[in-house]
């Protein structure tokens, strides 16, 4: 099985003063459509037999165009999928929920902070592994998952098996796609990360 991760386009919360987006509902901005388009082209060669999506617009969003690629491709919203629950950070800045020795941490130090009314890393973590232990029953050849930026940092750290630590070193970019194959008996490789040679 081929599993293809994709994470959504850019909106406005990701220019400028970047802002924690979590379940708030940002949709693409003019550029993150664009760059959907492209990603979706990119992927057209692979014949997707199903596209597991964030309900979040963002993400629907990217899902639908690469669906408009992929006549034979089933497409599902998946409540895995949804991006992390920031809690009372939604829509404000690095400068407005951190310390400069705040900040510092979290980015070496990101799963130790206790988020207010959001979830921890590690229920992240718990539903990445239920979404994973689904997959591995399933007989299709070609899947794709679109989802968030912390989403994907943590999926990557549950499919090594590294320490939350460091969720940094596996950064996604914006309409990046990565690949990732699971054999007979269960195992995973990385065959492709973040990868953006699509995006003009």
């Amino acid at each position: 099985m081929k599993i293809y991760i994709i994470r959504h386009g850019e909106t406005a919360f990701n220019v400028g003063e970047i802002r924690v987006r979590g379940r708030t509902d940002v949709p693409l901005s003019e550029l993150g459509l664009k760059h959907a388009e492209e990603t979706s082209r990119e992927l057209s060669s692979v014949p997707i037999d199903i596209i597991y999506y964030s309900k979040l617009s963002r993400a629907k969003s990217t899902a639908y165009k690469i669906k408009e690629y992929q006549e034979k491709a089933e497409i599902v919203e998946e409540p895995l999928l949804i991006d992390f629950s920031f809690g009372d950070w939604e829509g404000k800045t690095m400068r407005e929920i951190f310390t400069p020795e705040e900040e510092e941490k979290w980015f070496t130090e990101p799963h130790d902070f206790i988020i207010p009314g959001g979830e921890t890393f590690y229920q992240v973590l718990d539903r990445l592994h239920r979404l994973f232990k689904r997959l591995q029953t399933q007989k299709e050849e070609n899947i794709a998952l679109v989802s968030h930026g912390a989403v994907i940092n943590l999926l990557f750290v549950y499919l090594t098996g590294t320490h939350p630590s460091h969720y940094w070193d596996f950064y996604v970019k914006p309409s990046s796609i990565s690949l990732i194959t699971l054999n007979a008996k269960g195992k995973f490789s990385v065959k492709k990360f973040n990868e953006t040679k699509h995006l003009s």
